[in-house]
């Protein structure tokens, strides 16, 4: 009876302690380089916005049927 409750309280504080162990949170980049994502083109790989010119009419489309005055002229 003592050795099992000898090795649960072992297995507990093993369990316990096991999280406590912190990584590196290092990012290695090249000297000369950022280390972030670089963003994505909005008019980039896509079904909808293939290129560029199609991405601008699309915009402009848009903002002329948010446009009151030509709506309602």
């Amino acid at each position: 009876m003592k050795k099992l409750l000898i090795s649960l309280v072992s297995l507990a504080a093993l369990a316990t302690f096991a999280g406590c162990g912190e990584q590196p949170q290092t990012i290695t980049a090249k000297p000369g380089t950022s280390a972030a994502k670089p963003d994505d083109l909005p008019y980039g790989e896509g079904k909808l916005y293939a290129d560029r010119n199609a991405w601008q009419l699309q915009l402009r489309a848009r903002a002329d049927t948010q446009n009151e005055y030509k709506r309602f002229n």
